[in-house]
């Protein structure tokens, strides 16, 4: 099952850049942003242990968002948010798509978000 409509309680603005090129010339094009309101859900900040390159574990706390499933975003997107607890704008740092128990079906997309001017996480 898809996560409900219902359930995107929040919205938000996501500039999404397409990948840079390279011209017939060899120069880099950058990347060409597009803009679009998305409905949402934002989630407080979650512990999760993660391990860093000899095994040393730490402790990482991030705010993530919830999107539809047919929401196009990737890493280094930026999200802004009005959302009380989560204003700001936000980097995308980490994509995850979410599948139903089973099925090649996606429910819902879920993004780690690192803090870039935001002002909130409740």
């Amino acid at each position: 099952m898809v996560l409900p409509t219902a359930l995107l309680v929040h919205s938000a603005t996501l500039v999404h850049y397409s990948g840079d090129t390279i011209d017939a010339y060899g120069t880099p094009v950058p990347a060409t942003p597009t803009t679009s309101t998305v409905s949402c859900r934002f989630v407080g900040p979650q512990e999760s242990m993660r391990s860093a390159g000899r095994g040393l574990p730490y402790i990482v706390s991030t705010t993530r968002v919830l999107l539809p499933p047919t929401t196009v975003v990737s890493e280094q997107d930026t999200i802004t948010s009005t959302v009380d607890g989560f204003t700001g704008t936000y980097n995308v740092s980490s994509v995850k798509k979410i599948y139903e128990a089973a099925q090649t079906l996606v429910s819902h997309i879920s993004c780690e978000l690192a803090t870039a001017g935001a002002t909130g996480g409740a």
